[in-house]
């Protein structure tokens, strides 16, 4: 790898570094760690959740489907998940900050057991949202591998090794304060770097209409609004990817640490924007890739998602393959950081209060199941591939089945019931694991083009309401604290 982008990559990791120190001599307090002293002001809190949302499957892969399947993903996902934000920030921005102040609210599980009075609910979000985190974590951490070993020239595991030591020298210290503040940083350079490429990368295919003509002669569809994707895949992508939004625990819970409702104005325009620069880099490198690709000037792949690597190893300056390579890692390491704050929160607080089991010292524990979950995730990584792709199925739309039904319709709908919560959380996991195994390995239930997370998706909707209206007898009477958050 040329020595300019080893360099602009090293002094991208030692920033990284400088906040840890920074955050870690912050966090006093399990509040610090897990909400970041409920202290953010809108710019950070809604770029963390930004970046926190454009993880690295979203790059590379996003640039893999647009190079195979043209602006589909602009159509799908690229619209969705910025009009995700603004319907996050309406359905439970106010509401999931209300709740926040009615006690010691630090994480999802603390938000159902109040909504809800059951022990048994948070019980069941602790263990979605541990089963998710392992699940992305073991995913980053071979994305990682892969970027390091494309940097520094090192195996995949020594540079999987080598991002983790940093990514858990900053989360081990400072928890999700570090972890937002990263994420300010890394989300910053991701847009810089995606407004910067797209306009490079439209002048290497040879401007726009050049690009477009290429695509024609190759596939009319490919320059199409909705690419070579079926209309059926595209709606799934919308509702999932809009909607679904809401059901993100890395995104969610950041609304628990804004400091004022007043932080709430213009967050979601804030988050949605940057989104969308983001998306810039994957829509410009793919299509421009495809076209080369189409003439005869790109390189042979093995695999869709390379676009991306060779495109900038062998069609652009050494300054700007460094600047993207430090916004890949930052994709990879701001979606990191929130998940293993997440899960630690899940294993040292939501698990045990659920068995009526108080954990002392609560911070040092946390720190603990961090490194903890780092270490599980790396030897899946390393050495349980299998267990990994099926634990990496838990992705968004895991989380979007088991996390919606019971946190956002249960802070909007009053007539919501712990057994309407139980049920549609267990499904969700249960249905989206299982049509995920089947599909792998080759056991086909769902018609062609139909996404499996947006069928668990709506099934776990579904169900949440019907035994919600079913078990009408057994719901309590709501405090009128809890109905004023509820109100918004």
């Amino acid at each position: 790898m040329n020595s300019t982008i080893i360099i602009i990559a090293v002094i991208y990791l030692l920033i990284c570094v400088l906040i840890g120190v920074w955050a870690t001599g912050k966090t006093k307090t399990t509040s610090d760690f897990l909400i970041a002293g409920k202290n953010l002001g809108m710019f950070v809190m809604a770029i963390a959740a930004f970046s926190s949302i454009q993880s690295g499957f979203g790059m590379l892969g996003g640039t893999g489907l647009t190079f195979s399947g043209g602006m589909g993903f602009l159509a799908g996902v690229g619209i969705a998940a910025p009009l995700g934000f603004a319907l996050t920030w309406f359905l439970v921005g106010k509401r999931m900050w209300k709740v926040g102040e009615l006690g010691e609210i630090y994480t999802l599980g603390d938000v159902v057991e109040r909504r809800y009075n059951s022990k048994a609910v948070r019980g069941w979000i602790g263990l979605a949202v541990t089963l998710g985190v392992i699940g992305y974590l073991g995913t980053q951490v071979q994305a990682m591998g892969i970027i390091m070993h494309t940097i520094f020239g090192v195996t995949p595991m020594v540079g999987a090794l080598i991002g983790l030591a940093i990514l858990g020298f900053y989360c081990v210290g400072g928890g999700i304060l570090a972890g937002v503040y990263t994420d300010l940083f890394q989300g910053v350079i991701m847009v810089v770097v995606s407004v910067f490429i797209f306009f490079m990368a439209l002048n290497v295919g040879g401007g726009v209409q050049s690009i477009t003509e290429n695509l024609k002669s190759f596939d009319p569809l490919l320059a199409s609004p909705f690419g070579t994707f079926s209309m059926v895949s595209i709606a799934c992508w919308i509702f999932l990817f809009s909607l679904g939004a809401a059901g993100q625990p890395h995104f969610i819970t950041k609304f628990l640490m804004v400091r004022d409702q007043k932080q709430l104005k213009w967050g979601a325009f804030t988050a949605g924007f940057a989104y969308t620069l983001s998306t810039l880099l994957v829509i410009g490198i793919g299509l421009s890739a495809r076209s080369l690709y189409v003439k005869g000037d790109f390189p042979e792949l093995t695999s869709p998602d390379e676009a991306l690597t060779v495109f900038i190893t062998h069609f652009t300056s050494p300054v700007a393959g460094g600047l993207v390579i430090a916004g890949l890692l930052a994709a990879i390491m701001s979606t990191g950081s929130s998940f293993v704050t997440l899960g630690a929160s899940g294993l040292t607080r939501d698990i045990p209060k659920a068995f009526n089991i108080k954990v002392k010292n609560e911070l040092l524990w946390n720190r603990i199941a961090v490194v903890g979950l780092l270490v599980i995730s790396t030897l899946f990584s390393f050495y349980m591939d299998t267990l990994v792709a099926l634990l990496g199925v838990f992705g968004w739309g895991t989380f979007a089945s088991a996390i919606f039904p019971a946190v956002v319709l249960g802070l909007i709908w009053k007539k919501a019931t712990k057994y309407g919560a139980v049920s549609s959380i267990s499904v969700g996991l249960v249905l989206n694991f299982v049509l995920e195994i089947c599909a792998k390995y080759g056991i086909i239930l769902l018609p062609p083009g139909v996404i499996i997370g947006a069928v668990a998706f709506s099934v776990s909707i579904i169900v949440f309401i019907t035994v919600s209206l079913m078990t009408q007898k057994s719901n309590l009477e709501l405090d009128k604290e809890l109905l004023d958050a509820m109100e918004g």
